[in-house]
Order: structure tokens, then sequence, then C-alpha cells
């Protein structure tokens, strides 16, 4: 059987996500958060840097391990499941392949940057605080803000002539991007013009496996707005 290491409201949901599109049989194992929101350290137990998602297939022996959401992505769909999750024609396999990989290699960073900068202010001696605010501030309104809203911007030119990120069909690049996309929305306060991006999230909202996939991973979408809202400015 499959075996998912998952923690709650990160981004190993795409995978839980994408084991319910590709109907197969796992276990869905949750790791509780330490105080300072990190996953545990047991986890290093199974794979050597700890971070979810790890899959373990233990129908091999000895068990198969595997991390990093796009190389389990690309393991599953590679091992002749039936699905109709990448593109056959040319055009929308282009678009396959930027997005698939934009999600992780362009878009994810400056998220996590995010991230980071948000816990130094949050993490910092009180005495250092008003220093790294500034820090902070500088870094987001010169770089990472203007960043965002462009990656925002080229997302929302895209759906608005896409319904969905490969084209006409939906395809594993939606997987990967779409709870970076939410991200970016509860992220950005002026959200409104993004019309086709909003529409596109409803769209997905009322896929059955979507929503399967939030209620197995404990998906909290409120929670994911506040944290996210809070590290824009």
């Amino acid at each position: 059987m499959l075996k998912l290491y998952h923690l709650s409201n990160s981004r190993s949901q795409r995978i839980v996500w994408l084991l319910e599109v590709l109907q197969l049989d796992y276990k869905l194992i949750f790791c509780e958060r330490t105080h300072n929101g990190e996953a545990p350290t047991w986890l290093k137990d199974i794979h050597p840097l700890g971070k979810v998602p790890i899959l373990v297939d233990d129908t091999h022996s000895p068990p198969q391990v595997l991390a990093e959401t796009s190389a389990i992505l690309e393991s599953l769909l590679a091992n002749k499941q039936p699905h109709q999750l990448q593109p056959v024609d040319s055009a929308n396999q282009q678009q396959y392949f930027y997005w698939k990989n934009f999600a992780d290699a362009t878009l994810m960073p400056n998220l996590a940057l995010k991230q980071i900068f948000s816990r130094m202010v949050d993490r910092s001696p009180f005495f250092a605080r008003p220093l790294i605010k500034i820090i902070k501030r500088a870094f987001d309104q010169q770089f990472l803000n203007p960043a965002l809203y462009q990656q925002m911007t080229l997302i929302e030119q895209h759906l608005a002539t896409h319904t969905w990120f490969a084209g006409e069909k939906f395809s594993a690049a939606d997987i990967m991007m779409v709870f970076l996309v939410e991200a970016l929305l509860d992220l950005i306060p002026d959200n409104t013009q993004f019309s086709a991006t909003f529409n596109y999230m409803q769209q997905v909202q009322s896929l059955d496996s979507f929503q399967a996939a939030q209620i197995k991973g404990h998906w909290n979408s409120n929670e994911h707005q506040v944290y996210w809202s809070k590290t824009w400015a």
C-alpha cells in the first residue's frame, strides 16, 4: 500500500489530491507540527530531510521512499496507471510543462521568502524586532510584492483565455498550481481584479476529487487565508 506522510494545510495537500484523482489506495499519515509550526523531527527517520510530502510504497522490499512533490507526481503518473492528466497535443503540452514547473521553480520560492521573512519578525528577539520589520518591509516593497503581483497578473491573463492551466482539460499542472494560486489570492490585498482566477478556483472547488482531498487532508481554507493575508505588508 502507498503511505503518504502529510502535514495539514501544507503543500503536501497536492499529493493528497493527486491520489484522489488517480483513485489509488493509500494510507494518510498525519504529522503533528512542532510548536514553531515545523514538521516533526521523527520524519527524518523516514527521509533524511524530514520534509513532507513523503510517499512510501511498501509493496516493494525494501519499501520505496520518495520525497519532493514534483518527483512524487512524476512517479505516480509514470507507473502506467490509466489517467488523462498529461495533454497529448503539442500546444497544450507546452502549457502543461510550463505551468507544472512554474509552480515550484518560480512561484513557490517567492511565497517561501514571504513565509521566511514573516517568521523572522515573529521569532526575532524583542529588541531586534523593529530592525527586522524595517528589513522585511523594504524587501517586500522593493522585490517580493512586485514580483508576486507580476506573477499573479500572468496567471490571470492565462486563465482569462484558458479553462485550465494546460488548455481545455484538467491536468496535473492544475494540481501543482492550485494551492499556490489560492495562497496568492489570500496574500494580495487588492485581488478583486483577478476575476478569471477566482472563476478558476470556483471551478476547481466544484470537483469531487478536490472536495474529497480537502476532507481527508484536513484542509482549512480559513486558516490558510488568515496565514497568508498577514504576510503581505
